[in-house]
Parts: structure tokens; C-alpha cells; sequence
């Protein structure tokens, strides 16, 4: 059954630019846009930026440097924030963090140069930056459809409380996490991994404070030899104590040390089968995650050392959703060339990111360390994809495999994309042709000149 609905449309604005969605690619690619000289509107379907760091509470970042640390590789705008950050107490540089300790959650592999922040210092941070840099925001204003005009988009439907308007766009950046501009736009994708089937699974992140974090120590190196994703901290209470861990499908609990003394955020519910595309399932996997982080609450403080006197700051507003969409871009990246460290030619960022995957058949998961060279690099033609002339995706939806998808997915490498396609979108804007267009040279020495790190 189906209704037709007509409504004449009033144009909101029109822009070189439009980002669609401020989490970190979009905060990237509109502060980058800006900076290059585009007229740049980004909507946000929140009230604040920052998307899965500020309404998901996802965090650490995970490492921004290169495999052997030793330098850092994901700079630009990400360094920049960061910087911004700590400046104001709000987060700590992750040179200064290393595995085997509470900020990187005691694990042994793969957490080097991990990055805590806090999510209201990313708020002001990264929402100064969009506006110093002369981008408009405009938030509580969702995207809801595109208009084709032949291979372009001609127009972007939003809604907000003035009700539904139309944006124009020379280019648009599709930051939504899912693209869904893409989708909507017609783009070909792939949900999940097309060789199983399996879609990641959803986690709803909790904060704590008054955690003991010496004892906790303590009792971390007395279980050093048992610290391994997934298997990792206090695995060894849910094998012994399963009837009080319950029906939760995680074998660890992910425990990072936050910036403030004693708060931490656990990363450990999780919540199987969701398709984030999906209305129904992200409903169902809010509820579940509630009820799961309620319940590791419980089991902390009742079997934990270190936990025991424990308060709950919260649960995340948002569950957070770590794979859906893969645009079929004008290059895939594959697994193989993360796993090889191979960069290949117009990579506009390189990062040292773990394969890190999460699967529906059993507690743990895949966690691949790149071990093949200092980093793997990621092509522009993976933000460009096939369907839309005029279209960019940046964020955890480029072209890529499920495999590489995981390691890609992280919030640094997001902004990392964010900052390349907005620096694309500008001169595709400036010079009116297609961003697939765009001289990829010229764009590799716009983002070095501009303090990201290429490769070179």
C-alpha cells in the first residue's frame, strides 16, 4: 500500500558545497571545503557536531600514528582538533599513550597511540572550527531525499521544524556514516560483507566514574598473559562467573581509562543481526543495548576489581553503528592491500589502523595488525562513487570491502577522508566539473600543504 504526497518546495540555499551529516568525516570535509574557498552549508540531524564521538560516546580514537610508532600519520584537521583538545584539558595527545595501560584498556596488541577525549570538548572544538573556518551549520535538520537531475543530484531535500526545503549543491559530501545520499541517489552498495553476509554488530557505549583505577591496574598485570582482543580485560570473569555475564555475546569488557581521573567508557554491549539502515533495527538495538549496559553496570560492580564503588555517568544517546553501506566507488580497497601496507597510486590518506571485526558467530572476532610496512594508504577514487556525478562519500561508507572496511571505519581515518573530499569538492566547485574530475596530484599537494600527511 502506498500514498502519493506532492508538495512544492522552497529553496533553502544554495551553496558550492553541502556536507550531509557533522560527525567526524563531516566536521573534516566542511572545515576543509571552507578553507578552500567554498560557499559550504553542513546539516546535522542532531543538536550538536560530532556524530559518533559526541551522541554515540564512542572513544578513545583509535591510533592516528603509524605502525611502528613512531610518528604520527592522520594530521591535518584531526591534528589540529586534537591539539585544540588538549589545550583545553580535553582530551590527551596520543603520543602520549601506549598499550598495556588504563587509557588503551590494558591490551597488549594493536591500542599503541590510542587518543581520550572528551565528547563535550569535541562538541566546542570541532563547532569552532566549522564556523572559524566560514562553513554554516545548520543543526536539527535531517536529509531526507535527493533530486536527479540526469547523473547529478540537483537538489537535497531536508526537514527541520521550518518543515521540508531544498538545498543546491555544486557538489555534495555524503557524511551521513550510511550513505545515504548515495542510496538515495541511486548509487550501487553492498550492506555488510558480501562473502558471509554478516553485518558488524551494534554497541551502545556506557560511562562510569569512581573507578579505582590502581587496583584495577593491579589486577590487570596479575592477568597480563590473558590480555588479547577479543579475549582481553576481565575475559577471565565472564568464563568463570557466565551465569552473572549473562546472555551478552562479548567475551571481554573494552575498559578506557577516560581524560578525568577514575571515569572510563566500556565498549562491550553488543547487540546482534542490525541493519543500521534500518528503522526497526536500530530501535530494537537501542533497547537491547540499554538493557546489556545495565546489566555489565551490574556485573562490574559486583565482580570487578576496582569496580566495586562504581557510579554510571550514562549510556551513550545513540547506539553506535560500526558497518552498514560500502559504496561501490571507482576503486575498491580490498583487505588484502591493508593487510600488504600497500599504498597505492592518488592515495589521499595513509593510516595504521587494525583490521578489526566483529562478527555474529562468536563472542570474540578478528583483530588483524598490519605488520607489512609503516601504513596503508587509501585512494581518492575510493570517496567517489559510481551513479552521482557530483557526489562524494567520506566516513565508514567509502568503497571498500568488508575486511577493509574495518580497519578504515575508525573516527581518525572518517575525518581523514572528510578533510580530502572537502578539499576535492572545493576545487570540483571552483572549477565546475565532476569531483571523479579532479586532478588528484594537485589534490595530494593541496592536503600536504594543508598539514595532512599523503604518504610522500
Amino acid at each position: 500500500m502506498s500514498v502519493t504526497f506532492q508538495q512544492e518546495l522552497p529553496i533553502y540555499k544554495e551553496v558550492d558545497v553541502l556536507v550531509a551529516g557533522a560527525g567526524p568525516a563531516g566536521v573534516g570535509a566542511a572545515v576543509a571545503a571552507a578553507r578552500n574557498g567554498a560557499d559550504t552549508l553542513v546539516i546535522e540531524a542532531n543538536g550538536c557536531v560530532g556524530g559518533m564521538a559526541t551522541m554515540g560516546g564512542v572513544g578513545p580514537f583509535m591510533t592516528s600514528y603509524d605502525a611502528n610508532h613512531e610518528n604520527m600519520i592522520i594530521r591535518g584537521v584531526f591534528e589540529e582538533l586534537v591539539e585544540r583538545m588538549v589545550a583545553m584539558g580535553g582530551a590527551i595527545h596520543p603520543g602520549e599513550v601506549h598499550n598495556e595501560e588504563p587509557h588503551s584498556s590494558f591490551y597488549r596488541l594493536g591500542h599503541n597511540n590510542v587518543g581520550p577525549f572528551d565528547q563535550e570538548a569535541f562538541k566546542l572544538a570541532a563547532s569552532r572550527m566549522i564556523r572559524e573556518a566560514g562553513a554554516a551549520l545548520l543543526l536539527h535538520t535531517q536529509f531526507i531525499a535527493v533530486l536527479k537531475e540526469g547523473d547529478r543530484i540537483g537538489g537535497v531535500v531536508i526537514a527541520n521544524k521550518d518543515g521540508l526545503s531544498v538545498v543546491r549543491a555544486k557538489v555534495v559530501v555524503d557524511c551521513t556514516g550510511d550513505a545515504d545520499v548515495a542510496a538515495r541517489a541511486g548509487c550501487p552498495y553492498v550492506v555488510g560483507s558480501e562473502e558471509d553476509g554478516n553485518i558488524q554488530p551494534a554497541s551502545l557505549f556506557l560511562r562510569l566514574y569512581n573507578v579505582d583505577t590502581p587496583r584495577v591496574a593491579e589486577h590487570m598485570a596479575q592477568h597480563r598473559e590473558e590480555i588479547r582482543p577479543f579475549y582481553g580485560p576481565y575475559s577471565w570473569l565472564i568464563r568463570e562467573r557466565p551465569q552473572a555475564w549473562g546472555d551478552i555475546p562479548r567475551a571481554e569488557v573494552g575498559v578506557f581509562a577516560d581524560v578525568q581521573e577514575g571515569e572510563y567508557r566500556l565498549n562491550v554491549t553488543r547487540v546482534l543481526d542490525v541493519d543500521g539502515t534500518k528503522a526497526e533495527d536500530l530501535t530494537r538495538a537501542e533497547l537491547e543495548g540499554l538493557e546489556q549496559a545495565h546489566k555489565v553496570f551490574r556485573f562490574m560492580r559486583e565482580n570487578a576489581v576496582g569496580f566495586e564503588n562504581a557510579r554510571m555517568i550514562g549510556t551513550a544517546a545513540t547506539i553506535g553503528i560500526r558497518e552498514t553501506r560500502h559504496i561501490r566507488g571507482e576503486y575498491r580497497l580490498s583487505g588484502e592491500e591493508v593487510a600488504a601496507c600497500r599504498v597505492p597510486e592518488g592515495t589521499i590518506a595513509v593510516m595504521a589502523t587494525n583490521m578489526d571485526t566483529h562478527n555474529r558467530d562468536n563472542p570474540g572476532g578478528s583483530f588483524i595488525v598490519p605488520t607489512a610496512g609503516p601504513y596503508f594508504g587509501v585512494p581518492y577514487l575510493c570517496l567517489v562513487p559510481k551513479g552521482a556525478d557530483n557526489l562524494l562519500v567520506a566516513g565508514r561508507a567509502i568503497s571498500a570491502d568488508a575486511l577493509a572496511g574495518s580497519a578504515v571505519r575508525m573516527m581518525p581515518s572518517c575525518m581523514a577522508f572528510g578533510q580530502a573530499a572537502g578539499v576535492a569538492a572545493a576545487m570540483a566547485a571552483a572549477a565546475d566539473i565532476p569531483p571523479r574530475d579532479v586532478d588528484v596530484a594537485a589534490l595530494r599537494r593541496k592536503l600536504t600543504d594543508q598539514g595532512a600527511f599523503v604518504g610522500d
